[in-house]
């Protein structure tokens, strides 16, 4: 029986020192906690319960000195849409640099 490689989720990750700033720069701050630890938490479950169900989760982390930048790059506002894109590019990012080509 083959055994399945499993699927690699990118989570968006914050850290502490970051979270003020974080939500000065998001256009939909007023969605997220508005202390970190009310959302470490969240996270923790979530990154839990992705587990749980046989996701690898890949924590991307979001900097605020950079991650506008990124956004203006793809023509994204610097929102939920954004952050999850940023998170599946840096997890495509790392497979591509992790894959080897058979010849």
């Amino acid at each position: 029986m083959e055994k399945l490689t499993p699927f690699k989720i990118g989570m968006i990750w914050y850290y502490r020192e970051d979270y003020d700033a974080i939500l000065r720069i998001m256009t939909d701050s007023h969605k997220l906690p508005e202390s970190f630890d009310v959302w470490l938490a969240e996270a923790e479950q979530d990154e839990d319960n992705l587990k749980q169900d046989g996701y690898t989760v890949v924590r991307t982390r979001i900097d605020p000195e950079t991650f506008p930048s990124w956004c203006r790059s793809q023509g994204l506002n610097a929102d939920f849409e954004a952050r999850m894109g940023f998170a599946n590019f840096v997890v495509k990012q790392s497979a591509k640099s992790n894959h080897t080509k058979l010849i």
